[in-house]
């Protein structure tokens, strides 16, 4: 399973409980952070240590500087990860959604949806950020068992996440999961899937 995320705390915010789940239950779980754009040492010490709780295989398309999703031209990037989904072989991908707010984020789910265009995986999107697309959406994954883990790997990266945000993280989980009837849950969009 591979998941493709801008930078350092996006996949922890938008599918950390579902990779520590995947995780958890045996699945090689390879976490893809496109860019660090400022403080790096620091944020590069969170990334790997929220990989780390995550029980997943962190890469990073730059890790001797801080760079931004925008330094690459699109080619470039889907060149770049054509060649970790070639390594990787994954049957399920996670990207950012399209309708993000965030121009790099959407510049990643474009170059991951492009990257994907030979390969036979399952594409799901996640939301980052804090709109609406956080609680609504068609695709569901329960993550009771794994929400502390999801809060843990966030608690990670304090240059992003105060206590009181991590919290919220909480508090969006758990109404995602009145949405499809668990405790706590995360909010996907099929973008392709192979049944």
């Amino acid at each position: 399973m591979l998941a493709f995320g801008a930078h350092p705390d996006d996949l922890e915010a938008g599918a950390g409980g579902l990779l520590a789940k995947l995780a958890a239950g045996g699945a090689h779980v390879t976490m893809v952070v496109t860019s660090i754009p400022n403080r790096f040492e620091q944020r590069l010490a969170e990334a790997r240590a929220g990989a780390a709780v995550l029980g997943a295989e962190l890469v990073l398309l730059r890790d001797d500087a801080a760079s931004r999703v925008e330094d690459y031209a699109m080619w470039e990037l889907v060149e770049r990860y054509d060649g970790i989904v070639d390594r990787v072989k994954p049957d399920l991908v996670i990207a950012h959604q399209a309708e993000d707010t965030h121009w790099d984020h959407f510049l990643v789910h474009r170059a991951v949806v492009s990257a994907m265009r030979r390969q036979r995986a399952n594409l799901i999107a996640y939301s980052a950020g804090s709109g609406p697309a956080a609680t609504i959406g068609t695709c569901f994954a329960d993550i009771t068992d794994h929400i502390d883990t999801k809060l843990a790997a966030l608690g990670k990266h304090a240059t992003q996440f105060s206590t009181a945000k991590v919290e919220a993280m909480r508090d969006r989980a758990r109404a995602a999961g009145v949405s499809c009837g668990v405790g706590y849950a995360e909010v996907f969009t099929p973008l392709r899937v192979y049944l």
